[in-house]
């Protein structure tokens, strides 16, 4: 195998997403598949974490090319940039909540008194909100 040849991972995320949006119940199975995401994503980050879990969170989202922002009042994240855009607009019903149960695993993995309870889809054209509960967040 070349290591050197092309890669369409794009293609892959459309059809592994446009599987689970076939499955029964895709937001369950996407959200479940995102909590095991960050769960991993999240162990790589615990030092960080147990400081303060929300900007662990905040820092995790900005790796991954979310652009988040917390926002005034402390109980939300702003994502203005959504790494999976493309595919997110044709299932909504699949990646938006693989994204929230990316950041609930996380926060999960770091036991944090902080959760994810929503995620917001397209507030604006480039904007959608995660909101919190817990600690920190209402």
């Amino acid at each position: 195998m070349d290591p050197g040849g092309p890669r369409h991972y794009r293609l892959l995320a459309e059809a592994l997403t446009e599987s689970v949006a076939g499955d029964a119940d895709p937001v369950g199975h996407a959200r479940a598949a995102g909590r095991a995401l960050g769960g991993r994503l999240g162990q790589h980050r615990h030092a960080d974490a147990h400081r303060e879990p929300v900007g662990a969170l905040v820092e995790l989202l900005a790796e991954l090319g979310f652009a988040p922002e917390r926002m005034p009042g402390g109980t939300r994240i702003g994502l203005r940039h959504c790494p999976f855009l493309e595919v997110a607009r044709a299932h909504p019903e699949v990646v938006c909540p693989l994204d929230l149960g990316l950041m609930q695993g996380a926060l999960a993995s770091w036991q944090a008194p902080a959760s994810v309870a929503k995620l917001t889809p397209f507030v604006e054209p480039d904007l959608c909100v995660a909101q919190l509960a817990g600690a920190d967040g209402a």
